[in-house]
């Protein structure tokens, strides 16, 4: 993946409304109902392990995992 194109604000927007623990499953649901998501952020959801996200902090270390994974650099990680 090149330097990410997503940012602080459009994960911030994708976030509101979740309420923890939370599903990847309800991850995924919760940014389609929603819409306008990020076409980045959506993918970056889809690449999420599947299991329970227990808060906003262990469901953002997830993230940065699925970026590391993808050869992004911890200066260019967009949270």
């Amino acid at each position: 993946m090149q330097k990410p194109h997503a940012g602080k604000a459009d994960y911030e927007n994708a976030f509101r409304g979740f309420h923890f623990p939370m599903s990847r499953a309800a991850i995924l649901n919760a940014g389609r109902d929603k819409g306008g998501v990020d076409r980045e952020v959506a993918i970056v959801f889809k690449a999420l392990p599947d299991r329970k996200y227990t808060s906003l902090d262990d469901l953002k270390e997830a993230i940065r995992a699925v970026y590391r994974t993808s050869g992004v650099e911890d200066t260019d990680l967009p949270i």
